[in-house]
Parts: C-alpha cells; structure tokens; sequence
C-alpha cells in the first residue's frame, strides 16, 4: 500500500504494483506526504486492502483519499499467479483442474482461489482502476488529479520499469483455455466475473 495526503494505492498482486509504485515515487520525488510500504515477499503490508490496514492500526483513515487499486482480467492473473508459483520454490504446479477453476497453490502448500482474492476488495470503495492492460494511460487517469505534472513523464517510464517476479511464459489464453474451460473459469470467479464485468465493460471469451 502507499499512502498520501490525498491518495491510497492498493497494490493487489500480480497487477504491476511494481511499475505503478516506482512511478508514484517518481512522479512524487521531493513529497514528504507520500508513504511507502516495502514492496516485498516478505512484507504482507504491501499487499493490504483498506479494511485490512484499517484493522491494524486504528489511526489510518482513508476517508476523504482516493482510493485507487491494480486490476487485472481473470485468465492472464491466474496464469501469472500459478506460473508464479510454480517458478518459486518449492515450485508447487497447480493441476490442469486447478487452473481452469482459477485456483493455485501458496507458497506453504495450501490451494487458494482467484475469488478469495478480489474478494478482499469485494464492498470497498474504490474510485479508481489501473488495469495492467492499460497501464500507462489509467495511471494519468488515476493519478494526475492527485500527484500533479510529473505524473505524464512518468508514465513514461512505465515500460520500463523491470518487475522483479516477471517471469516469461506464453501468454496466449487459447494455449491453456478452449472457450468452454474459458467460460467455465468465469462461472467458477462470479465475484472476479462482476467486477471485471464493471472495470472492462466484459469478460474475455475464446
């Protein structure tokens, strides 16, 4: 999570918090109401959402802040996360099943599911969106209004920000979905499904 004055970012996993953190801190260079939670594996506060935070430490209050979260379409972030998973030790390799229900293993040997995931944002009120696909052009949507000019020169720079867990697979859904198991992974993620549904306009279909 990074927090300022009028802003919180929610980095959701697997969205290109990375990127988006290193242009926040560009575009911010010289702020001292902007602050950082350590991007890392390690650091589970990275990855809170508002009610998480909230539960913690009763002095953070994200009334009157912008609330912006990552997104992402369902097949490429279960792809990324089970690929993941798979790349890391112990480099646990979810079943075919698995991936077609959008689930995936932790790093402790428990199987998770894209809906519990967004589900930590099911109900919050996020005003924004930066859609991985999009990400350039939704950053300066999003945080124009917030950090000022430097956010375009930025942006700029998000391409080439290098994200430390990239890993390089075929990203082509028709490789692993026919578009019946496609349709399927949608039916098994409703609450995934509605908000895609919401950010993008649809659902991907083969």
């Amino acid at each position: 999570m990074i927090v300022g004055r009028n802003f919180v970012w929610m980095h959701f996993p697997k969205t290109g918090g990375h990127a988006v953190a290193a242009a926040i801190r560009d575009a911010g260079r010289g702020r001292d109401d902007v602050v950082f939670d350590v991007a890392g594996a390690d650091d589970h506060r990275w990855h809170d959402s508002i009610a998480e935070r909230q539960a913690q430490e009763r002095s953070f209050d994200p009334r009157d802040k912008r609330i912006i979260s990552g997104i992402r379409r369902l097949p490429w972030w279960v792809l990324s996360r089970v690929h993941y998973e798979a790349a890391r030790p112990p480099h646990r390799c979810a079943t075919r099943e698995m991936l077609c229900r959008g689930q995936f293993f932790e790093r402790d040997g428990s199987i998770n599911h894209a809906d519990s995931q967004v589900g930590r944002l099911h109900g919050q009120a996020i005003h924004g969106w930066v859609r991985l696909e999009h990400l350039a052009e939704d950053f300066v949507d999003q945080f124009e209004g917030v950090l000022g000019p430097r956010v375009r020169a930025a942006a700029h720079k998000l391409k080439k920000v290098v994200n430390p867990t990239t890993l390089d697979y075929v990203k082509a859904l028709d490789f692993y979905f026919t578009a019946a198991e496609l349709e399927g992974l949608y039916a098994a993620n409703p609450i995934w499904a509605a908000m895609e549904t919401r950010v993008y306009g649809d659902i991907l279909r083969l």
